[in-house]
């Protein structure tokens, strides 16, 4: 008895449109969730959120828009390296980073080193002024986080997504 034709044809369109969804899945699988190594943000898995970019939410940008000589140096060169951080100023707030201090709206917030661990010399933004209506400030949760206090002020339209810890 020979297999019914229609039916090959059916498994073999159905095996292939699965094929396809499991590739669609994996190509955007980094668009969905998140997973954050680094101890500048609590370590673990994270999912986009909807929300809304203000103070306190987690946001992430890519490596290469916020500190290119930087990230090229630390390899960081793939499109999908990214830095995951807090909200913590965005439009009108006033920041201020001189030196080692870092000062949002007139309190000294945190502090920031001249070199990383190895010894490297850190970008050293500096200035002082209210945020404009498209940037926000972006800080880590750890004292040697690198972020805002080195590169300075972001473009929301760097911003690649708001993230929520699963």
């Amino acid at each position: 008895m020979r297999p019914d034709p229609r039916r090959r044809r059916l498994i073999v369109i159905l095996v292939v449109c699965a094929f396809g969804a499991a590739a669609m899945v994996a190509a955007n699988a980094d668009d969905i969730i998140l997973y954050n190594p680094s101890p500048s943000m609590p370590v673990g898995f994270y999912v986009r959120s909807d929300a809304p970019i203000t103070i306190g939410a987690i946001v992430t940008v890519r490596a290469r828009d916020v500190a290119e000589a930087y990230a090229l140096g630390r390899n960081f060169t793939d499109s999908g390296d990214r830095f995951i951080k807090r909200v913590v100023a965005t439009s009108s707030d006033h920041v201020c980073v001189v030196g080692s201090r870092i000062v949002l709206n007139g309190i000294v917030v945190a502090t920031r080193a001249s070199v990383d661990t190895a010894g490297a010399a850190l970008p050293q933004w500096t200035e002082c002024r209210p945020l404009a209506a498209d940037e926000v400030f972006l800080m880590g949760e750890s004292d040697d986080s690198f972020d805002s206090r080195y590169w300075g002020p972001v473009p929301r339209s760097q911003i690649e997504g708001v993230w929520r810890p699963l």
